[in-house]
């Protein structure tokens, strides 16, 4: 299943260099025909519609590269900061993808913020992960890396949103159901690694 949906991701991306290099209407014609080609495979293999399956392939056009997934890890008092996002009422980081004229560190301060209420500061990178180089469920169509960053709490009150519906900090042994999608207990080990042991090094796939 792992190797049909990297099958799919290589189409696509076939599908999407060809279209912004080339000229003739022809071949433009045949790289459209390999990603709609590349869509059934997919709707065939999750038993959806295909229009289903369209929507998840964000928009791109260009060279295609992986998108960016910042996450962040703020502990006070010994505990960790976790967000219950509304889709699937699961715990995860606070974070979400990282936005253009944005450098990375910026990034994280303002996802922390938007999804938790906190104010945060001096984000220090702990991992770079390939997200299908673990165990993040479901696979996504989109190729994926994901930003880890230690955060040092500053200020704030929860507050929710139209994504969070709650906010609350978590002992390392006692974390809720977590968001999969988006968050692993090994991604909050790590968390905890780097906070009591600044010097550690940086995760890397």
């Amino acid at each position: 299943m792992n190797q049909w949906i990297d099958w799919v991701k290589r189409l696509q991306a076939i599908s999407q260099t060809g279209k912004a290099y080339s000229k003739d209407k022809f071949d433009l014609e045949r790289f459209d025909e390999i990603a709609s080609i590349s869509h059934q495979m997919l709707a065939e293999l999750a038993e959806e519609p295909v229009a289903k399956i369209e929507n998840l392939f964000i928009p791109e056009s260009g060279y295609p590269t992986p998108k960016v997934d910042l996450r962040a890890g703020v502990i006070k008092d010994n505990k960790i900061l976790l967000v219950r996002e509304r889709d699937d009422n699961c715990w995860t980081l606070p974070g979400g993808w990282a936005d253009v004229c944005e450098t990375p560190s910026q990034g994280i301060i303002r996802e922390v913020y938007e999804e938790s209420g906190f104010k945060v500061c001096n984000p220090k990178l702990v991992a770079i992960k390939d997200r299908d180089s673990h165990p993040y469920i479901p696979r996504y169509a989109q190729h994926i890396y994901k930003f880890f960053f230690l955060c040092t709490f500053e200020s704030g009150v929860p507050l929710t949103n139209i994504e969070i519906s709650d906010i609350d900090f978590f002992e390392r042994d006692k974390l809720p159901e977590l968001s999969k999608s988006r968050v692993l207990s090994d991604d909050i080990e790590l968390m905890f690694k780097h906070y009591q042991q600044p010097a550690s090094p940086v995760w890397v796939d």
